[in-house]
């Protein structure tokens, strides 16, 4: 809706998945008394991951980032329906 710039966005949006997956966590935790076995593996791919995209973020342009989200969007949404 043009609120704000891409990468502002975008950085607004890392923050709110970030908030969200602690949450999820926690909920996990509290359920079921325990965090995944894996946990370790899962931090370290997505400071990994975070490490790749901001680095990414930075070097690209925004027509660019904005294809790469349209289809992360798209995969996201496929997995969602169960189609992946």
């Amino acid at each position: 809706m043009g609120w704000s710039e891409t990468k502002t966005a975008f950085g607004v949006a890392a923050v709110f998945i970030l908030v969200n997956s602690i949450a999820g966590l926690l909920g996990n935790l509290t359920s079921v008394g325990s965090l995944p076995s894996d946990l370790p593996l899962l931090l370290e791919t997505a400071f990994l991951g975070a490490v790749i995209g901001t680095t990414l973020g930075i070097k690209l342009a925004t027509p660019i980032i904005l294809k790469a989200f349209k289809a992360v969007l798209v995969i996201a949404g496929l997995k969602m329906i169960r189609v992946c």
